[in-house]
């Protein structure tokens, strides 16, 4: 009788200790070996393949920006050539020149627009320019020897409307700064892609080996 009973109190204290001890199949898992390298590897790749995307953005915003001052400058040409028509120009005579004259305000307006490459400014501008020199043809009676410079405030119209809406020309500068730095970023995550991977790979090797 106090066989059975030690030896039942033993199998209890047994099976109590064997249920404090942790089981293996609940266990903390492991990592795999080289997870962290390889982890190191993933992000270097990660980190130039953003690197790349924003190369490609800053380059689009550039050309954008590029596009729509070479709009705005555009307009200022067409402006110039107005104004150069009237006072020296072939053909150009004492009424042209009166013209001219006539719209010099206007025309110191547009090239003031066109230096800020103020989009709407430029547009509102070569519009005012236009008028203006229309008039001022009509009210000299000179449309004979200002048909250069009507031609001109033809197209001051037309290409007005194209520059209207070109709200990227100031920011040329700021986005070929911005395409320089991730430019610059983009060989710094090229570098790094290569010796992360290497790391990685000599983990591996030292594994098999």
């Amino acid at each position: 009788m106090k066989i059975r009973t030690t030896v039942t109190t033993a199998l209890v204290a047994a099976a109590a200790l064997a249920a404090l001890a942790p089981s293996p199949a609940f266990a903390a898992p492991q990592a795999p070996p080289c997870t962290k390298k390889n982890i190191a590897y993933l992000d270097a790749q990660n980190h130039h393949e953003d690197a790349e995307a924003r190369v490609t953005r800053a380059e689009q915003a550039l050309d954008r920006a590029k596009a729509d001052r070479a709009k705005v400058e555009r307009v200022g040409e067409l402006g110039k050539r107005l104004h150069d028509a009237l006072i020296s120009g072939q053909g150009a005579t004492d009424a042209s020149r009166k013209v001219a004259g006539r719209i010099d305000s206007e025309y110191s307006a547009l090239l003031n627009a066109v230096w800020k490459y103020d989009a709407v400014a430029t547009a509102d501008a070569a519009v005012k320019l236009a008028d203006a020199t229309d008039k001022a043809i009509k009210d000299q009676g000179a449309q004979d020897e200002t048909y250069v410079a009507g031609e001109y405030a033809k197209m001051l119209r037309t290409e007005a409307e194209k520059a209207r809406s070109a709200t990227e020309a100031p920011n040329v500068e700021a986005h070929q700064a911005e395409l320089d730095a991730a430019r610059t970023e983009l060989t710094k995550a090229a570098k790094a892609v290569r010796p992360a991977r290497d790391a990685y790979r000599n983990c591996l090797d030292k594994l098999v080996n």
